[in-house]
């Protein structure tokens, strides 16, 4: 949303805001549940609610923001379904905020279960930022068969194209479909064909995930996923990486994976320039392959972070804080 209303200079607090509407959020929630505070909670409530209506509704007229975010990867709305669930929930606040005398308070203590309420996700939150979230909802999920989800399922939908014909008639240039065979007209000449998509098909769960080496320009990606175990550092950008956890793991997991003889890349959108530039190396301990930069944030939540492959599928994954100190039992897991 900071893009789209050019805010550029919000994205860096994008994240604190994130985590400040949420509590913000679970606070009036609360409050709400328990009676507390009923006045000031309905106005708070009432003016989130229109502000939500307002961006949800510039998301679906506009079409600019896709996928409001509200539930994060668990469950993805459409900009038009969004829209209408606040609507409902606009509907409700109006009525809560009407009605809100009615409201009495449930129990005392009131500043206690305010700060649990808030204590309680605050600390959740934080930790899956500085580790990983309990649950994974993305295409990469430990247990994952990338091979088999770079597939398109048997009886798939598929893109459905029309080609859209211009001939010139008496001068004029005008627009035909194929059904209409305009070349079939007297007099009519050619002047162009566009094809439009006209209904858009089922897209694998995986669509996005090819490794180049940078060196060549080849893709290797079926070669990486059919090694029998490899073990993945993903740092999605170099320039916002943590040299900390990058020093962890060429301490600590290099070593130990090399004494097991097994293979170790790093996979980033960043050149091997600005790699080395930001590590301070002119020589890496594994070498880097480029992927996607969207890709890798699906990847993992880490910048760096550790995936582990065994034929494709994904065994485990871990932030650079969790790196495995013994690698000879989890390949044996």
């Amino acid at each position: 949303y900071f893009e789209v209303f050019g805010m550029e200079w919000l994205v860096p607090v994008s994240l604190f805001c994130s985590v400040f509407i949420i509590l913000f959020e679970i606070l009036l929630g609360v409050c709400l549940l328990f009676g507390f505070q009923i006045k000031k909670v309905m106005w708070g409530n009432l003016l989130l609610m229109i502000f939500f209506t307002f961006l949800t509704f510039f998301s679906a007229y506009f079409n600019k923001v896709t996928d409001c975010g509200c539930f994060g990867d668990f469950m993805k709305l459409d900009p038009w379904h969004s829209f209408f669930k606040d609507m409902h929930l606009v509907f409700v606040s109006v009525l809560l905020f009407i009605f809100q005398a009615k409201i009495k308070p449930l129990l005392k203590n009131e500043l206690y279960i305010c700060l649990v309420a808030v204590l309680i996700p605050l600390t959740f939150g934080v930790y899956t930022l500085s580790h990983l979230p309990f649950v994974d909802f993305r295409a990469y999920a430990i247990g994952t068969n990338i091979i088999d989800d770079r597939q398109l399922p048997h009886g798939a939908k598929k893109d459905v194209y029309e080609d859209v014909w211009y001939y010139e008639i008496d001068g004029e240039v005008q627009e035909f479909s194929t059904d209409e065979a305009p070349w079939s007209i007297d007099g009519a000449v050619f002047k162009d064909r566009l094809t439009k998509l006209i209904s858009k098909g089922d897209e694998p769960p995986i669509h996005d995930f090819d490794i180049i080496d940078p060196l060549t320009g080849l893709d290797i990606t079926d070669s990486i996923l059919n090694m029998d175990i490899v073990f993945l550092v993903v740092a999605y950008d170099i320039q916002k990486t943590n040299l900390s956890g990058h020093l962890k793991l060429d301490n600590e997991l290099v070593p130990n994976l090399d004494s097991q003889n097994i293979p170790l890349y790093g996979l980033s959108s960043s050149s091997d320039d600005e790699i080395k530039k930001k590590l301070s190396k002119n020589d890496f301990n594994y070498q880097y392959f480029s992927v996607d930069q969207t890709t890798l944030k699906t990847i993992v939540r880490s910048n760096p972070g550790l995936i582990m492959l065994k034929k494709g599928v994904v065994q485990n994954k871990w932030h650079w804080r969790d790196t495995p100190n013994n690698i000879e039992t989890i390949i044996n897991q």
